[in-house]
C-alpha cells in the first residue's frame, strides 16, 4: 500500500487538468511505478512491469480521464482491485 501511495503522489505531480491519459503521463507513471516497485519489493524489472501494467490497466478502466482519477485519488490507495495486483504477483 505504501508503494501505491507513492505512485499516486507522483501521478498528482505530473498531471495537469488534462482529460485523457497522454503518452507523457503514461511514461511518467510507468517510470515511477517501476522504480518504486523495484526499490520496495519487486525482485526485478520484469516483475515490476507486470505489476505496473496491472495497476495502470485497472486504474485507467475505472478512471479513463486523469481529472476523474485525481478527483478520486483518496480511494485509489484503498482500492482492492489495485491492491490485488501486488498480491497476485506475490502469491505466484
Amino acid at each position: 500500500m505504501k508503494s501505491t501511495l507513492l505512485i499516486l503522489l507522483v501521478l498528482i505531480t505530473i498531471s495537469s487538468c488534462k482529460e485523457k491519459w497522454d503518452e507523457e503521463d503514461k511514461r511518467a507513471f510507468f517510470t515511477a511505478c517501476t522504480e518504486t516497485a523495484i526499490k520496495d519489493w519487486a525482485p526485478n524489472d520484469s516483475v515490476a512491469k507486470v505489476y505496473c501494467d496491472c495497476l495502470f490497466d485497472k486504474m485507467a478502466k475505472k478512471y479513463p480521464e486523469e481529472e476523474d482519477m485525481l478527483a478520486h485519488i483518496d480511494k485509489l490507495a484503498k482500492d482492492t482491485d489495485l491492491i490485488k495486483c501486488k498480491q497476485e504477483i506475490l502469491n505466484r
